[in-house]
């Protein structure tokens, strides 16, 4: 699959002083309407053109750096590297939420840039996390502490949240899933919610300090709740209470399996390597579109099986998200056949 730099969401966007830092050979008349600003955008959209030193046209400067880890991870860093293969580009980092990162510099305060004439920006994102940025990455998280898997054992990666967007049942699935699937085999568990981002300690995350304080405590009142669903203590081989973005994600490669709310929570465990998963959510996004746009947008991912929509029942529209269908709480109508489902799955695709 090849990677595209696209008009992407979110973004990484290339702050221009003047026309020509659009790596166009011809600065035209200053822009003043957004009809112009897209044919530039179009013409830096092939990488093609090289800028003239002779015309002392300005470079670019890449802004990156957005506080979630998914978008950072998905649409920034492929299409910052993407850019780096055809020419430098000075890049400032504004988060950092993987933390330090090899070549890419450390957040520092952003001052805006001092401007003669209007601010030009062209929006640069990209919709595809290739095998290089995943490598990249992988090669730059923090040693994995190897578990010991086998058929009899397989390692489930279980996430769940309860801040939108959320089964207000899953216990009761998750309590079943537990009590079936020790017919099979002898599973065993890694819980994950909450991961905080690597860079919480830097003082442009004041603003929402308390509130991701909050978020981790309530990490751990649930990891307690889905250690008491399952049927000993022992089969809970570790959680991500405490860990960070990229800490949880070094520890996600340990597991053969996971079940897990859509979302980004979802991309932690499945977009870095190919692992089999069932997801579940709102009844809208049950469906294969779903699953199919989950295993494209990353290289090495594989396409998750959903939840039938009929087990899913929407309760009200989500405290934290924008009002949409995508974003209601839901329960599952039926935990004991959810339950069934996700271990028929698990015994086909794990071969048990």
């Amino acid at each position: 699959m090849s990677f595209q730099i696209g008009l992407g969401f979110p973004l990484c966007a290339l702050f221009i002083e003047e026309v020509g830092g659009l790596y166009v050979h011809r600065a035209p008349a200053a822009p003043n309407s957004y009809k112009v600003l897209k044919r530039l955008w179009r013409e830096f959209e092939t990488l093609n053109a090289i800028p003239s030193e002779e015309a002392g046209l300005a470079q670019p400067l890449a802004m990156i750096g957005h506080p979630n880890f998914a978008h950072y991870m998905w649409n920034e860093l492929p299409a910052l590297n993407a850019a780096l293969r055809d020419r430098p580009v000075e890049t400032r980092s504004l988060f950092a939420p993987l933390g330090p990162l090899e070549g890419l510099p450390r957040p520092v305060a952003f001052k805006p840039l001092k401007q003669s004439g209007p601010p030009y920006f062209t929006p640069v994102g990209g919709e595809f996390l290739d095998q290089r940025t995943q490598s990249s990455l992988s090669r730059q998280m923090p040693t994995r502490t190897v578990l010991r898997s086998d058929k009899a054992s397989p390692v489930i990666w279980v996430a769940h949240r309860e801040d939108g967007r959320s089964c207000e049942n899953f216990l009761d699935m998750l309590a079943a899933f537990d009590r079936q699937a020790r017919e099979l085999c002898q599973p065993r568990y890694i819980f994950d919610s909450f991961s905080a981002p690597d860079d919480l300690a830097a003082p442009w995350y004041d603003p929402v300090r308390d509130a991701f304080e909050s978020r981790r405590r309530q990490s751990e009142t649930l990891f307690q709740a889905m250690s008491g669903a399952v049927s000993t203590p022992e089969a809970v081989l570790a959680t991500t209470a405490g860990l960070t973005v990229m800490q949880a994600m070094a520890l996600a490669r340990e597991a053969d399996y996971y079940i897990s709310p859509i979302g980004s929570i979802q991309h932690k465990v499945a977009w870095l390597q190919p692992i089999p998963g069932l997801v579940h959510g709102p009844s809208t996004a049950m469906n294969r579109h779903v699953a199919h746009w989950h295993g494209q947008k990353s290289e090495v991912a594989l396409a998750p099986t959903t939840l039938p929509s009929e087990l899913i029942r929407d309760t009200r529209a989500s405290a934290h998200h924008p009002s949409a269908e995508r974003n209601m709480d839901y329960r599952i109508t039926d935990p004991e056949a959810a339950a069934a489902f996700a271990l028929a799955h698990l015994r086909d695709v794990l071969s048990l």
